[in-house]
């Protein structure tokens, strides 16, 4: 009966579920001094930002993605997967935004 099962045992194992976490973190920005140079290459402001992480991973192919700013103008993407043994990607998508009139002052 215990050998029975060793053919069940593996092809269950390679059946997989995908895993990842999404969270949402506030955030209350309080600048002093000038802000525009403060963002200047961010975007940094009173709000929510989202994190996401999925993950899947099989015996012979796996997928990962994350992203981290959601929704914001300094938002980045990464998806990497592959096959094992033959290929692997990566994509990334990283957004810098250059603000150059958010809350300046021009001198001349």
């Amino acid at each position: 009966m215990i050998l029975s099962l060793v053919p069940c045992s593996k092809a269950l194992a390679q059946e997989r579920t995908p895993t990842g976490e999404v969270s949402l973190t506030p955030a209350q920005v309080d600048i002093k001094g000038n802000r525009g140079k403060f963002n200047e290459y961010r975007d940094l402001r009173d709000g929510v930002y989202g994190h996401i992480v999925l993950h899947y991973d099989a015996e012979k192919t796996y997928l990962n993605f994350r992203g981290d700013d959601v929704g914001h103008r300094d938002q980045k993407y990464e998806l990497d997967g592959g096959r094992r043994g033959n290929y692997t990607y990566h994509l990334g998508y990283d957004e810098t935004p250059h603000n150059l009139t958010l809350g300046t002052i021009l001198h001349r």
